[in-house]
């Protein structure tokens, strides 16, 4: 039985019998007083651990654990030598790492945190961590904490990691971490952030689910969301959201919800210096929130419910919004990125249909855009169809990466080096609000069209050196190149352009799709183009490819462009997730940098062609085939396929 603080209290009263009565030996005072406090130490790390934006991503567990593997390592492994189980404060694991343990001992007096030759593991949390370290090290690579005081700002923590197998242990930050961060000491950055991305779309697909449950239209989701998190960044919003829900008489009143978001939003773009032209644009964009029977109706009722119950959708979301995305930013270069990935995420999973006309690229792309044209810290980027800010985000990152501690550099990067066009309004608002939840309210977003005479002059004047795209797929084969010859006429001589477009541009035999290509060949230089997956933009079944051109050098003739095969990224279709890297990309895109690099001719990968205007600007169309590639299986599913082809047809 529990020994509770009443019981205590009455023992230390002189009841000594109430402890009798309950079947137990009356406890060490000073004994019971340390364990009291000791919890103290413990609400420490259960509160930093719950409140972590990746909890969901781990599973913890107190005194024992039910992990068949970390059970058996701590069989006998009690502090006092009994052989009796080991019972650690907290047991910290990971359903996705099966070779990653975290341990932690807390104690409740910084005087016992370590013992001078750390061989006391009932007295010591350090001693005890390292204990319960050296069993789990047998099948773990562990990371073991020590964690005591009481005294808010005055918790001392010791952290080690033990690799499986090994005796020796390294010491880590004295402070506790984040679970991003424990995952990237054991598995790196690459890994700590797939399951840190894979937490985010769950999250994502669970809000739109909820959305779509009260019939708000994809396009609608899109603008609430990006509204909620955009006034959660005032902070006079995000204290009084709840209150301002529930009137004096306990009723729901939506209507002021989403007054006060659109108030809270407009502080936001006041405090951010955004200029009068592009705040109107984006209130009117969010003024229509209030227009929906969500921010208008005191009940509402969800598909397929019997009944109406009072309206609290909006104070909901918000309040969800708030306790599972605004922890994942934080101080620095992380936080941008995570938010981020989450706000494309979303708009991917609700807004990726006819009504909204969005085709988004995928974040890893976006990266590896960086990559192709090797990106510089004095480049200057332009998105002349920024939609959300995908691209922008993807260079301002790597930008600010390449800057190091150069604070003045980082501002000057965020103020000047980042170019976007955007010509609908809706998206318009939704990548300025982008990139001002990912830490950037002053870039260069304009709204209009970037083939319109001011705006090219405008974008010239800001000297771009790179630009990324891609452009809308609904204007064409020659439209889409048409954005590209656009791009390109603004970029510095040498510049460096990267655009995915539908394979059709590079196919295409229409007179209109050459004519722009004869023209592109003329003014630059087509370097590369890659073939890319046929599912990239799943769930949008869209086949494409990336082309590479350097600006302003005419397209030399004879001159051999290399074009890539690279249809296998790694990721895969999970279902009610979307493609996931299944642990290649990493490799995958090292194995694609090299290749084009090097212009190398490898089989079932490049092949180095000169080609015309004319001509298919295509890897499948002169690549050798790779016969070593080829499994029985393929060859079987091809004879099948076939088969099933004449029995239909023949």
């Amino acid at each position: 039985m529990r020994v509770t603080p009443a019981l205590h209290k009455r023992c230390a009263e002189g009841a000594p019998t109430a402890f009798a009565n309950q079947g137990l030996k009356r406890p060490n005072p000073a004994c019971y007083d340390r364990r009291m406090s000791e919890r103290i130490t413990e609400d420490v790390v259960r509160e930093h651990l719950k409140r972590d934006p990746l909890v969901n991503a781990i599973r913890i567990e107190e005194q024992k654990t039910k992990v068949a593997k970390a059970k058996a390592c701590l069989a006998t492994a009690s502090k006092s030598m009994s052989g009796k189980p080991g019972a650690p404060e907290f047991v910290v694991s990971f359903p996705g790492l099966p070779d990653e343990i975290i341990v932690i001992e807390c104690k409740a007096d910084a005087k016992y945190h370590e013992s001078s030759k750390q061989g006391s593991p009932i007295n010591y949390a350090v001693d005890g961590a390292l204990h319960y370290s050296r069993f789990l090290s047998r099948e773990y690579n562990v990371i073991s904490i020590a964690v005591s005081g009481t005294a808010k700002g005055k918790i001392k923590v010791s952290s080690f990691l033990q690799k499986k197998g090994q005796n020796s242990v390294d010491k880590l930050d004295q402070c506790l971490l984040d679970v991003y961060s424990y995952i990237k000491i054991f598995k790196g950055e690459a890994q700590a952030k797939e399951i840190e991305s894979f937490e985010i779309t769950k999250i994502a697909i669970d809000l739109n689910e909820d959305l779509n449950g009260y019939s708000i239209a994809e396009y609608e989701r899109c603008t609430i969301v990006s509204a909620v998190l955009l006034a959660l960044q005032n902070s006079a919003f995000k204290s009084s959201y709840k209150e301002i829900a529930t009137s004096k008489e306990l009723e729901p009143t939506p209507e002021r919800v989403a007054k006060s978001i659109i108030t809270g939003i407009g502080n936001v773009l006041e405090d951010n210096d955004i200029d009068a032209g592009r705040v109107k644009a984006m209130l009117g964009e969010f003024e229509k929130i209030k227009n929906h029977d969500i921010a208008k109706s005191e009940k509402i009722k969800k598909k397929k419910a019997s009944i109406e119950e009072p309206n609290y959708v909006l104070r909901d979301l918000t309040e969800r919004l708030e306790k599972s995305i605004l922890p994942l930013i934080s101080l620095g270069d992380k936080g941008y990125d995570v938010l981020g990935r989450f706000y494309r995420e979303f708009i991917r999973y609700a807004g990726t249909d006819q009504k909204t006309g969005l085709v988004l690229t995928p974040q890893h792309i976006t990266e590896f855009f960086c990559d192709i044209v090797n990106l510089n810290v004095n480049d200057v980027v332009y998105d002349s169809c920024c939609g959300t800010g995908g691209f922008l985000i993807a260079s301002m990152r790597r930008l600010i990466a390449l800057s190091g501690n150069d604070a003045k550099k980082k501002k000057y990067i965020k103020q000047n080096q980042l170019i976007g066009i955007e010509k609908r309004t809706d998206m318009f608002t939704f990548s300025c609000s982008n990139m001002m939840m990912s830490g950037d309210g002053k870039s260069h977003i304009y709204r209009g069209d970037s083939f319109s005479p001011d705006n090219t002059s405008l974008v010239k004047a800001l000297k771009p050196t790179v630009a990324f795209l891609n452009p809308p797929y609904d204007v064409g084969e020659d439209g889409q190149l048409a954005f590209i010859e656009s791009a390109l006429s603004c970029l510095q001589q040498g510049g460096r352009c990267a655009a995915v477009v539908q394979m059709s541009c590079a196919t295409s035999s229409k007179a209109a799709a050459i004519l722009v290509r004869e023209r592109l060949l003329k003014s630059h230089k087509l370097t590369g183009v890659f073939s890319m997956p046929d599912d990239l933009f799943h769930p949008v079944g869209v086949i494409t490819c990336v082309m590479i051109f350097e600006a302003h050098t005419p397209h030399p003739a004879g001159f051999k462009t290399f074009f890539g095969h690279f249809k296998d990224d790694g990721f895969r279709k999970t279902k009610n997730i979307g493609r996931v890297d299944k642990g290649q990309w990493s490799q995958t895109r090292i194995r694609w940098l090299d290749a084009y690099i090097n212009r190398e001719s490898k089989p079932g990968l490049s092949v180095m062609k000169a080609i015309t205007a004319t001509e298919e600007w295509c890897a499948e169309a002169y690549m050798e085939t790779d016969y070593s590639a080829i499994k029985q299986t393929d060859f079987e599913k091809m004879i099948k396929e076939y088969v099933a082809f004449q029995v239909k047809y023949g």
